[in-house]
């Protein structure tokens, strides 16, 4: 899980706009994502080159035991990532 608090309009919208590429939007500031160890390491570097010293974005790893638990309370879904893929 990855959730920003970016004070600058254009910077936030470019942030939003990566993100989306990544994961899927589960709330206004916050995305759900399934990164390899190498993509999340390219994303930090391009989200570090973005934003401010004053800037936020909070990275959360959520295990596969975790994420099965995640509780919604009134809309939304959660992001839904298979255990495997088919090519």
């Amino acid at each position: 899980m990855i959730t920003y608090d970016i004070s600058d309009d254009r910077i936030r919208r470019q942030v939003w706009k990566i993100l989306t590429d990544h994961g899927e939007r589960v709330q206004y500031s916050v995305f759900e994502c399934e990164l390899t160890p190498d993509e999340k390491r390219r994303l930090r570097l391009r989200l570090a080159g973005l934003i401010a010293s004053d800037d936020s974005v909070r990275w959360y790893p959520l295990c596969t035991w975790c994420a099965k638990k995640i509780v919604i309370q009134g809309q939304g879904d959660s992001a839904v990532f298979p255990d495997y893929y088919l090519l």
